[in-house]
Order: structure tokens, then sequence, then C-alpha cells
């Protein structure tokens, strides 16, 4: 069985590759769930997708993203959502 071969010893690197999978897909959905962005243009504070969270590039504090109200490209600021309230990072 195909499944059999992932408990053999030997493939120990598999279930590494599983683990470390998981737990930054855990890491981006609690990033994508806990802050939210300011776009430098127009002000506007936006959040995006889960896949969007993780393939953009990212600086020191700053995200490349597309503002979703004025649509330019910018290094958004990254700002902490805390009980309804924003907190810039």
């Amino acid at each position: 069985m195909i499944s059999s071969v992932f408990l053999i010893a030997g493939h120990w690197y598999l279930w590494l590759m599983i683990i470390i999978a998981g737990v930054l897909a855990l890491l981006v959905l609690w990033h994508a769930k806990n802050f939210a962005y300011l776009c430098p243009g127009c002000g506007e504070v936006f959040k995006v997708s889960t896949l969007e969270d993780f393939i953009s590039p990212n600086g020191e504090n700053k995200k490349y993203l597309r503002c979703p109200r004025c649509g330019k490209r910018a290094w958004a600021d990254i700002l902490r959502i805390k009980e309804k309230t924003v907190h810039k990072k």
C-alpha cells in the first residue's frame, strides 16, 4: 500500500516536511486574521486574503500590496488588529 510507505523510518523527512508545511499554514492564517494594512497613498485600512498575505513580498513592517480603494501598488504599513481597533505596529 502507498500509505504504508510513509510509516517506514527511512521516510522521516516526509513527515518533517508535512509538519513544517502545517505550521507555516497556521502562521499565515493567524497573520491574515490579526493584521491589516494601511495604504500610504489614500490612508485606507484594509485586510487581504490568506493567499495574498502568503505570496505578497514583505519588508520590515511593510508589505507590497494593491490598495482596494485607490488601486495603487505600494509598500503598505502593517497594522495589528486588537479587539475591533487597529494599532500601528
